[in-house]
């Protein structure tokens, strides 16, 4: 079954993130709603996929109390078709996160724990960060780095595409949940993220 882990508010933000338990079958069937692009559906050739994208419509709709279309822009951004709202989204494994906001900008990512972070640390951050952020040592913040970037690019676009030279993390406590600064360099504009870390997940918000 589709078990809802986490609904709150924030700043006029909705987030929302769940687990999805439920066969691709019973997925499709929850649905059942003729707004689904049954052909956008079916050309998706992975299980994995196709239960992303029946999970981020069930939770957008649960989220906001109404049946949503979502399209995507010419760089791939999400949108909900009615324009009521703007909105973010973001899955890994079996996990979904999705926020929105009537009229501010959002970003949210949800990342599952891997040790594999610790090979690639270098090419998402600056030389300067990586000796701020314990030169790759502690894994649960180079999560959060990482997700933390992975959000700002949803709320900045592509003008935050090399997240080692256009993002700036700046250094963090990591606790079970906290606060991030962070930094578009090529704006200076300031940012400030919020973050929640279980065993399950890592989990970072912000609202432009």
């Amino acid at each position: 079954m589709i078990n809802a882990e986490l609904t709150f508010e924030y700043e006029g933000a909705k987030v929302f993130v769940l687990q999805i338990n439920e066969t691709l079958d019973a997925l499709f069937a929850k649905w059942n709603y003729a707004g689904l692009d049954t052909k956008e559906y079916e050309k998706l050739t992975s299980e994995k996929r196709k239960r992303e994208y029946l999970g981020v419509r069930l939770a957008l709709r649960k989220l906001l109390n109404k049946e949503i279309v979502i399209n995507y822009d010419v760089n791939g951004k999400p949108f909900i078709a009615d324009g009521s709202c703007n909105i973010s989204i973001s899955h890994s494994n079996k996990w979904i996160a999705v926020m929105a906001h009537p009229t501010a900008i959002v970003g949210i990512d949800i990342e599952c724990p891997t040790d594999k972070i610790k090979n690639v640390f270098t090419r998402f951050l600056s030389k300067t960060e990586q000796e701020e952020l314990s030169n790759g040592n502690n894994i649960a913040q180079l999560q959060l780095a990482w997700s933390a970037k992975e959000a700002l690019y949803k709320i900045i676009g592509k003008q935050a595409v090399d997240f080692a030279a256009q993002l700036r993390v700046f250094p963090f406590e990591v606790k079970n949940e906290g606060v991030m600064l962070a930094q578009h360099i090529n704006t200076k504009t300031l940012y400030t993220l919020f973050y929640i870390q279980s065993a399950e997940y890592t989990l970072v918000y912000c609202r432009a």
